[in-house]
């Protein structure tokens, strides 16, 4: 309980927040990591140095996706919740990746492997958003069962 206002205090896991909004919150702060970086970079024609605004844009995106995935577990629909996961996905390692490459001016196959990143870190996050619906599922099929074993449904 909260001594100031007197109500109880609710986890952020157990809030339901929009994929859309996530994603707006990870396209901002890969914004302002650029935005930091850029000020920062010592050499304009070490592709080397450039490549730090790829590995910023990847690991928003890796934040994104277990973030997201976590936060599907109280959202109530389901099916909205994936369909819109899904393009916010797309549309955060779109823009993370059309931000790293404007602002380095790196393309993605000249700063390394991040076009097979992109293709594994889509699988990933396919995978984790399957895994925790399929927990979900299982949660209320057990709270079901124990229900129906207590004789309350």
């Amino acid at each position: 309980m909260n001594s100031n206002s007197g109500q109880v205090q609710q986890s952020i896991f157990q809030k339901q927040v929009h994929p859309f909004t996530q994603a707006a919150v990870a396209v901002g702060l890969n914004l302002i990591g650029i935005l930091l970086l850029s000020g920062t970079s010592a050499d304009e024609n070490v592709i080397e140095e450039k490549v730090v605004f790829w590995e910023l844009s990847f690991s928003i995106l890796l934040a994104f996706m277990l973030f997201n995935s976590v936060f599907s577990l109280p959202y109530l629909k389901r099916m909205e919740y994936f369909r819109d996961s899904i393009f916010s996905f797309l549309g955060v390692a779109v823009i993370g990746g059309l931000l790293a490459h404007y602002v380095s001016g790196v393309s993605m196959d000249q700063a390394g492997s991040f076009r097979w990143m992109y293709i594994v870190f889509t699988l990933t996050y396919l995978v984790f958003i399957s895994i925790v619906n399929l927990m979900r599922k299982i949660m209320e099929i057990a709270k079901r069962q124990d229900a129906r074993l207590r004789g309350e449904e």
